[in-house]
């Protein structure tokens, strides 16, 4: 059977023998990996709200203005510091050390809770939510900016094909999580371990994802 370049639904392909195109080569050398592409997006959409943040969230949050939109977000949770370091990756020191300095700047409250005094709850300010709606404004033209000429249709089916994406990459989570969990300490004397940071990381992604921050409630009960 002949390989016809020009026909439709085909990717030319470079086989890594001898450079020639052909079924079941391997990708061009020229084709950017999704995963490499979808960091990309995101880099830049996170550049773009870096350069475009208000002066009075900017100025107030010291770089935290993902906390306080993830606090904005999580408003009818009980939300405490040990879902901080779990979400942000940051151990509990400098977790302790931005919430600190928060509180300091006015934006955050930390309340007991009637079950447990030792634990506190985090809620925002009234300074904080003026902060929030700037921010709000602020994505909602980062929004616009990235979705310039596509039409409602193509912005559907661009959400369904990144909430399968997402699918797909909890299902490989949750399989490399289980692999790493039943390796034999002896099979990785050769090999270096995962760093504490990817380690977390990949902890954090499961955490949030799956919401197993009403799970983290459950335990302070």
């Amino acid at each position: 059977m002949t390989y016809d370049i020009n026909q439709s639904g085909i990717t030319p392909a470079v086989c890594r023998d001898d450079s020639r195109s052909g079924p079941g080569c391997a990708p061009a050398s020229d084709q950017i990996p999704l995963g490499v592409e979808i960091q990309r997006l995101a880099r830049a959409v996170r550049r773009y709200l870096g350069l475009t943040m208000p002066a009075s969230a900017r100025e107030a949050t010291d770089g935290n203005a993902s906390i306080i939109m993830f606090l904005d977000r999580h408003r009818g949770d009980e939300i405490f510091q040990h879902d901080i370091e779990t979400r942000f990756c940051i151990t509990r020191s400098t977790a302790s050390r931005v919430l600190t300095r928060m509180e300091h700047k006015g934006l955050i409250i930390r309340k007991p809770v009637a079950r447990d005094a030792r634990l506190k709850r985090i809620e925002l300010t009234a300074k904080a939510d003026r902060i929030v709606a700037d921010l709000i404004v602020n994505g909602h033209c980062a929004e616009t900016s990235l979705t310039v000429g596509f039409t409602p249709d193509e912005l559907a089916q661009l959400r369904n094909y990144l909430a399968r994406l997402h699918q797909n990459m909890d299902t490989a989570l949750d399989i490399a999580a289980q692999s790493q969990a039943t390796r034999a300490p002896a099979q990785s004397t050769d090999q270096p371990e995962p760093s504490q940071t990817v380690g977390c990381l990949a902890a954090s992604i499961i955490h949030y994802d799956r919401n197993t921050i009403k799970e983290g409630k459950e335990r302070n009960q």
